[in-house]
């Protein structure tokens, strides 16, 4: 169907001014239309009197940069419901940008706001039976979005999505980060350390992005240094004193938990709660745990305790 450049529209669902634009591949497109001419690998559909494209949106912006709006070019016009145009569009974000963590959290924000908008949808799109008074889970949003959005992907973008609502961490810190792992470990760093601003979030993940250091324990260095850097030396060891507290009463925390969990193991340590997300995520974060406990006691562990034992003792006379 021929249709001018004005009369097309972006996917309603895909809010433009939190893609980015890739212009080397915006070059490349130019290149090749200037070249060998236009070819039509935009979809589209009608609706509401519009002329919306589901995907193409970089090869629109090379038609509106190189031809005058009224010139005609062939779409494909497809019967295409607002589901099919938002698992477009995930695909599309999934090919073009893979792991940035706003376009992940941008794709997820907008999937969830739709079924939670049309709860009856997910009926469609999975074989698990789902109680529609729940609220929308991450199970629901991957069985909707299909293969390349695994479960533990939206979970985590849940997470930040949730904590940038509640004002705990900054979207444009998460902006800067260039894969899912960066982000999730500043997330973790930020959980950590506690009561760090904005301003302070978005230094640590630029630090992060020139340094090349995107691990969990450079992202808790980077958040510390930053949310410390401007106070005097007195001032840092007593806010280090307190952040030591912090982390024991969190161990202590830990420890129930544990404890509790060795109970509840007794009666559900099954062979399907061994193969959960769960399950995994909980040993990955075990090890991790041993891990930086490792590095921060380091050979002294074995001194450590004894000296520990040695003051427990003489400050508890029998």
């Amino acid at each position: 169907m021929k249709i001018k450049i004005k009369d097309l529209e972006p996917n309603p669902f895909r809010d433009i001014k939190n893609y980015p634009i890739d212009e080397e591949k915006v070059q490349a497109l130019s290149n090749s239309i200037n070249q060998t001419g236009f070819w039509d690998n935009i979809l589209a559909r009608k609706a509401d009197g519009k002329i919306q494209i589901a995907y193409g949106h970089h090869r629109l912006i090379v038609l509106q940069k190189n031809f005058e709006p009224n010139y005609e070019v062939d779409i494909p016009i497809r019967e295409l419901d607002d589901p099919t145009m938002i698992q477009v569009m995930a695909n599309e974000n999934h090919e073009s940008w893979g792991m940035l963590p706003k376009i992940i959290d941008e794709t997820i924000r907008v999937a969830r706001k739709y079924l939670q908008e049309h709860p009856d949808i997910i009926k469609n799109f999975s074989t698990e039976k789902y109680s529609l008074k729940n609220p929308v889970s991450s199970r629901m949003v991957s069985d909707f979005l299909g293969k390349n959005w695994s479960e533990s992907r939206i979970k985590f973008s849940f997470e930040r999505i949730g904590l940038v609502e509640k004002k705990e961490l900054d979207k444009k810190a998460v902006d800067i980060l260039p894969t899912e792992r960066s982000a999730r470990n500043l997330v973790r760093a930020v959980k950590q350390v506690k009561n760090v601003t904005p301003e302070q979030q978005i230094r640590a993940a630029e630090r992060m992005v020139k340094e090349g250091n995107l691990g969990e324990s450079s992202a808790v260095k980077a958040v510390l240094e930053e949310k410390y850097r401007d106070q005097p030396k007195q001032k840092k060891e007593k806010l280090f004193e307190e952040f030591i507290g912090e982390c024991g009463e969190d161990i202590k925390r830990l420890e129930k938990k544990i404890n509790t969990l060795r109970e509840y193991q007794k009666e559900f340590d099954s062979e399907y709660y061994q193969k959960t997300f769960e399950k995994l995520d909980f040993m990955a974060s075990t090890f991790k745990l041993i891990e930086s406990l490792g590095l921060l006691l380091g050979r002294k562990f074995n001194e450590e305790q004894r000296n520990y034992k040695a003051l427990a003792s003489s400050n508890n006379p029998k």
